[in-house]
């Protein structure tokens, strides 16, 4: 009897089986944060893979940490974030977003502030990092174009963008929750700031029951 051909299909879910070996290895590598012997080297030592295997998976060390923020970003709090892009209301959109990068800096926070720390001294870590902030100033400027005529900026319109990009910055909102809040407990402050900027009336909040008045009896 003929052995039955291995199929493309089985091929591609052992390849991606390996990739995702890789990724996991390296993200543990990334949560120790010692980003000076991060390399193929040590992500193949962790998997128990060659270097070879590493390289042929992602080419480099720098699409390495390019795949890993990929990664960080399509789990998670970003699943949400299609759905950010359909609204038609600019400032619920807005609020969605504030609240997605609140989550996302909150559950990756420790990887984040380690990697803000070396990316200045690591040219690879540096671009996959500019790379990701680009990612976040392209979605600031789709939302950005559903502003009306009757929305008001606090800022020229040459300077918006930026400024947005900034506020919801990871260093944004890593300083102003400080030591003892994390940045999902700043995003409140964070939409009041954003809609400030963007000249967005205050967010809706629910209403307060009424109560009835008791009728005063009449002596």
């Amino acid at each position: 009897m003929m052995a039955r051909p291995y199929s493309s299909h089985e091929r591609q879910r052992t390849v991606d089986a390996g990739r995702d070996r890789i990724l996991a290895a390296a993200l543990e590598l990334m949560q120790q944060g010692d980003f000076a012997s991060f390399s193929l080297d040590a992500v193949a030592t962790r998997a128990g893979i060659t270097r070879m295997t590493v390289y042929n998976q992602f080419g480099s060390r720098a699409g390495l940490f390019e795949e890993l923020f990929d990664q960080l970003v399509t789990r998670g709090a970003f699943t949400d974030m299609q759905a950010i892009f359909t609204e038609k209301d600019p400032g619920a959109a807005f609020d969605a977003f504030v609240a997605v990068f609140g989550r996302f800096y909150t559950e990756n926070r420790p990887v984040m502030a380690k990697m803000r720390a070396a990316a200045g001294s690591d040219p690879d870590l540096d671009t996959a990092m500019r790379k990701k902030n680009e990612r976040r100033r392209r979605g600031i400027e789709t939302l950005v174009q559903r502003l009306g005529k009757e929305h008001q900026p606090s800022v020229q319109a040459a300077e918006l963008v930026t400024t947005l990009d900034v506020l919801l910055s990871f260093n944004t909102f890593d300083m102003i929750a400080g030591p003892d809040r994390t940045p999902q407990d700043v995003v409140p402050l964070m939409r009041r700031l954003i809609r400030g900027v963007l000249g967005l009336p205050k967010r809706r909040t629910a209403a307060r029951a009424k109560v009835p008045r008791k009728k005063r009896r009449r002596g």
